[in-house]
């Protein structure tokens, strides 16, 4: 691995410069953000089905499946920074290596996992979104619905303002709590990272509001062809459970990439990361001169 020479040129860039990249990335490494995709979506999806299964014998009624869609929507929204994680730590790996390689990526991740609950699946709202459909899919309960409304504006304003936890927590690996007063933690980490971008950052977010148009474009692109090709124009089961998340997941998956693009950016801007990746390899050089 040599720190200054990395797969992705590490530049400034504008955010449409990111945008763009992000699609190049998308289609070089597409089997693998697949494949890193599915580690958690196909879990997520099945978790998903599970709480709003008792919708099931219903959803022919158009109503009904009204109610189911807000919901698989307000899910996989909530869910969407735990799904990226895979597709994050795959391409953190890729930046510096030419094969990705999952052990590699792997090491010294476990201790992570209980932050990355805490913090992800407790504190950005996964689970209580999860206890909140389960509720509200017995019956037409509208104030489930109307407190899955707000956990998503809370999710979506802590992500506005602290997109990065995400890779501050697998590719930083820092603690959430130490008894070291310099250590660097989570919490500080993340605000030193955020704070000074606020403006910037929430830009960024604004512009991220693209993956509506996204998804609706995906979606009712499944479900033409689906018309067209099969001749089903209903809501079946197939396409709720199935192809619907997946055109969501698949915005997931690129809106990942394009915040891992934007995290290199910001760092590069603020923190001069070019210039530390090039000092470290001359120090590594070094090193093995002497060695």
């Amino acid at each position: 691995m040599q720190l200054d020479k990395t797969r992705i040129a590490i530049r400034e860039r504008e955010l449409l410069e990111i945008y763009d990249l992000a699609l190049i990335v998308m289609r070089v490494y597409w089997w693998k953000i697949l494949q890193a995709l599915a580690i958690t979506a196909v879990p997520l999806t099945l978790i998903n089905a599970g709480l709003l299964w008792v919708m099931e014998p219903d959803l022919v009624v158009n109503e009904t499946a009204g109610w189911f869609i807000y919901y698989m929507i307000t899910l996989i929204f909530l869910e969407a920074p735990l799904a990226g994680l895979p597709i994050t730590l795959l391409l953190g790996d890729a930046l510096f290596h030419d094969k990705p390689n999952w052990r590699r990526m792997c090491t010294g991740l476990w201790p992570v996992v209980p932050r990355i609950f805490w913090i992800i699946v407790v504190l950005r709202a996964i689970l209580p979104g999860m206890v909140l459909a389960f509720i509200g899919s017995f019956a037409e309960n509208y104030f489930a619905a109307t407190m899955m409304f707000f956990v998503c504006c809370y999710a979506a304003i802590l992500r506005a303002v602290r997109p990065y936890i995400g890779e501050i927590l697998i590719l930083e690996k820092n603690p959430v709590f130490s008894r070291q007063k310099d250590a660097i933690t989570v919490g500080r980490r993340s605000s030193a990272l955020h704070q000074p971008n606020f403006g910037d950052l929430v830009i960024r977010a604004m512009a991220s509001s693209i993956s509506v148009l996204l998804a609706a474009s995906i979606v009712m692109n499944v479900f033409g062809l689906r018309g067209y090709v099969f001749g089903q124009w209903n809501w079946d089961d197939m396409f709720l459970f199935i192809w619907f998340p997946l055109a969501l997941w698949l915005v997931v998956a690129f809106m990942t990439v394009v915040r891992f693009l934007c995290y290199l950016d910001l760092r590069i801007r603020r923190e001069g990361w070019e210039v530390e990746l090039v000092l470290r390899a001359e120090a590594s050089r070094l090193k093995e001169v002497a060695g």
